[in-house]
């Protein structure tokens, strides 16, 4: 439902709304709906009993493939390690037999090239045995299966010896892989000891298996794209596994006992987390190896038995999902004759309370719901009223037409529709105006936070034709119940407080206080003091010099406009010159400064120019030009040596007659200047595309250009940027000797500021001229 139909939803109940007036045939698309997620519902519980019944058997199924394997792997594996074992039980029984007590005796019978001969003789049959060692309780080697004579080696500091010398030691050790110092390949080493009849250790006998061995035989396995098999110590020592011995990592104790504890702790099947045998989580099947510390382990990725669980289910699940999509179908076609029924009923509600340009909820719809909130639970329910005021509408409708209006005010009420939550609600309350409740906010520092954000949406520019138009808007607040009971209370405070926003500066949010009643009333009384002053002509000029950078020479003036009040005595011009835009007093204001301005001029040194501001007022119609050109020709003074002055205010809403009159000065041979530059949003686009001569620094940058490196580096883009098009570049604001070496140094053109003359009179600006002329 959209915004403009959920309108008649309220917290204590509904108003009469589209639901109301379709009457019973509501009825029909709801049972049909009710029907047919029921049946949707039996079919996706059948369908999901079916999956798991797969999932279970094919997992089972697995699993008995996985345990039949591993008791075969250990059986192979246990034979070999008989074998190895077999060898050495027999020169160990051999040493008993001969009542060897002593290091000397066990040397005397164990160094001998037939004990070699007869080593060799055993492993021969037996290719999965590298060699077998007899080794005397010094580490040194008695004999050796691969070699005679003897190779001088000792392997006192290898773990199955530091494992078997002790007294109490065990009398078997199996070692963890290892390379051989022999050959180099990596081998597993079965190790029993040598003790004489009091049970002192006197040597060992060991049995060298190569770990590729194991990855042979467990390689000839099928296992499938993430099967596994290892061969894993009752510590978690890994031995053996395929694939990918070589490349395993070694195993600290962490993870030899988490390793143990996954395969050792359980029973045949279990589950092998992530990290125990490699980087995935596996289902593997354990069987452990006969008299030996050690367990085959036989195992298959979860993610890989996943997919070919989800290989099977995959038809079951397309069958089901079939017959859902064809009872929606057939539900559907029942439900579309009702729903068209009330098709009409609906819109013929909805069209009584929408606003048919935007889509939004109209005033009659606004009405209707903020009453309805402000009577939920006594009138006890907080929420904020925002009223917005689109800033410069009007001059879009008059440069650009009512079409391009339209236009923009469809786009600006989609983002204002965006940025709603789930319980806001907004509405168009006429002509330029719209309206937004927040619901459920208590704070004002909520509201302004979603004002700010409001106001930043809709500053974004609206691209109609070829035209980029940047609007904005200004919001007024209020919090209910804190500023009002009823409808007509809230809207009218907030109003005020709009009214407050506008006159502050436009693009900004001002929240409801009681005073604002008092400052409309001196709002209209400065209006009326506006038209007094302008009959009485106490508004006067000042003018303050623009001098160039490198000579510190006198260029030119800007004229600056005052109004002296008989009781509030100088009125700051932020305060009255907005006034005097609304109420198009700046258009004979803005002429008689144009004549002023000239006629003071004409005194001054011919090379000297006067910079003159102009409103955007003044460029609605032709207004501009024929004033510029009036003021030059009742003055004589020199097209070359006016400069007229305009802000990005001006050209945001750039049309035919903005552009022709720009285009008129330059003909004319009058200088445009940008102000305030840097502070906009598409200053670079007017530089290449209309007629500038010369673009002024905001003071904002230059009061921080010695202390900010960012102000710095937007500076010297500028002034750059000015280089580059053939610019005359402006610094305004110059206050210390230090800024002015540094823009100077920069090359910056001219320089403006209470450093090089404050603003002084039409007398004092021709005395100044001559001085510096002279």
């Amino acid at each position: 439902m959209t915004e403009s139909e959920a309108w008649m939803e309220t917290p204590n109940g509904r108003e009469t709304g589209p639901q109301d007036v379709a009457g019973p045939a509501l009825h029909g698309p709801l049972w049909l709906a009710l029907i047919a997620a029921a049946l949707i519902g039996c079919v996706i519980a059948a369908t999901s009993l079916l999956v798991t019944n797969l999932w279970d058997d094919g997992t089972a199924d697995r699993a008995r493939e996985l345990e039949n394997l591993a008791v075969t792997l250990s059986e192979q594996t246990a034979r070999a390690f008989q074998s190895v074992g077999l060898i050495q039980d027999d020169l160990i029984t051999h040493v008993r037999e001969r009542d060897i007590e002593t290091r000397a005796q066990l040397t005397d019978a164990m160094s001998t090239e037939d004990v070699h001969s007869r080593l060799r003789e055993k492993i021969s049959g037996l290719p999965f045995i590298d060699a077998v060692t007899v080794i005397d309780q010094t580490g040194q080697l008695l004999n050796f299966s691969r070699y005679w004579p003897i190779p001088k080696v000792n392997v006192s500091d290898r773990d199955y010896f530091l494992a078997l010398e002790g007294m109490k030691g065990p009398d078997i050790f199996l070692s963890e892989p290892v390379p051989n110092r022999g050959s180099g390949t990596v081998t597993i080493y079965l190790a029993k000891r040598f003790a004489n009849s009091s049970g002192r250790f006197l040597g060992l006998v060991l049995g060298a298996m190569e770990q590729s061995y194991f990855e042979r035989f467990y390689g000839g396995i099928r296992l499938g794209h993430d099967g596994m098999i290892a061969l894993i110590r009752s510590d978690g020592a890994l031995l053996a596994r395929h694939p990918g011995s070589a490349g395993v990592p070694p195993r600290d104790s962490a993870v030899r006992a988490r390793t143990a504890a996954a395969v050792f702790g359980t029973g045949q099947m279990t589950q092998l987390p992530a990290g125990t045998l490699d980087e995935k989580a596996r289902i593997a099947a354990v069987h452990p190896v006969s008299d030996l510390p050690l367990a085959v382990v036989v195992s298959d990725s979860v993610a890989a038995l996943d997919i070919l669980m989800w290989q099977r289910a995959t038809p079951l699940i397309v069958a089901a999902g079939l017959l859902c999509l064809t009872i929606v179908l057939v539900a559907w076609g029942l439900g579309r004759h009702l729903r068209d029924e009330r098709a009409f009923a609906v819109t013929q509600h909805a069209m009584a309370r929408i606003d048919m340009l935007t889509g939004l909820p109209n005033r009659l719809a606004f009405a209707e719901r903020l009453s309805a909130l402000l009577n939920a639970r006594g009138g006890a329910t907080p929420f904020a009223l925002l009223y917005l005021d689109l800033d410069y509408f009007k001059a879009v409708n008059d440069t650009l037409g009512h079409d391009a209006g339209d236009t923009m005010l469809t786009e600006l009420a989609e983002r204002i529709r965006t940025m709603l939550g789930p319980d806001d609600f907004s509405a168009r309350l006429g002509g330029d105006e719209f309206a937004v409740v927040l619901a459920g906010v208590t704070h004002e520092a909520e509201a302004t936070e979603f004002a700010q954000r409001l106001i930043e949406g809709l500053r974004t520019p609206v691209h109609i034709g070829l035209h980029r138009i940047i609007s904005g808007c200004s919001i007024g607040i209020v919090m209910s119940p804190r500023d009002g009971a009823g409808v007509a209370e809230l809207l009218k405070n907030a109003d005020l407080a709009l009214y407050r926003a506008k006159t502050d500066g436009r693009g900004i949010a001002r929240v409801f206080v009681e005073e604002m009643e008092r400052l409309v009333r001196e709002r209209r009384e400065m209006e009326v003091d506006l038209q007094t002053a302008w009959r009485e002509r106490q508004f006067f000029l000042l003018y303050q010099p623009i001098v160039e950078a490198e000579s510190g020479r006198i260029a030119g003036f800007e004229a600056l406009l005052r109004w002296r009040h008989p009781e509030r005595g100088l009125v700051n011009p932020t305060s009255f010159i907005p006034i005097a835009e609304e109420t198009g007093l700046i258009l004979p204001l803005g002429a008689w400064v144009l004549t002023e301005a000239c006629a003071a001029a004409t005194a001054w040194p011919d090379d000297l120019f006067v910079s003159v501001n102009l409103s955007p007022i003044q460029f609605r119609g032709a207004e501009a030009f024929r004033q510029v050109r009036s003021a030059l020709e009742s003055s004589g003074l020199a097209p070359s040596r006016l400069e007229v002055e305009i802000t990005e205010s001006t050209l945001l809403h750039e049309g035919p007659m903005v552009r022709a009159t720009l285009e008129q000065f330059s003909e004319e041979g009058i200088t445009v200047a940008l102000d305030d530059f840097g502070t906009g949003y598409s200053s670079l686009g007017y530089l290449r595309t209309l007629s500038i001569g010369r673009i002024k620094v905001d003071r904002s940058f230059i009061e921080q250009v010695e202390t900010s490196p960012q102000s710095l580096a937007i500076v010297r883009a500028i002034i750059g940027l000015a280089r580059t098009l053939g610019l005359r570049c402006t610094a305004e604001g110059v206050e210390t000797e230090g800024q002015r070496r540094l823009l100077t140094t920069e090359g910056c053109s001219h320089l403006q500021g209470y450093l090089l003359g404050r603003p002084g009179s039409a007398e004092e600006a021709l005395r100044r001229a001559c001085a510096s002329a002279a």
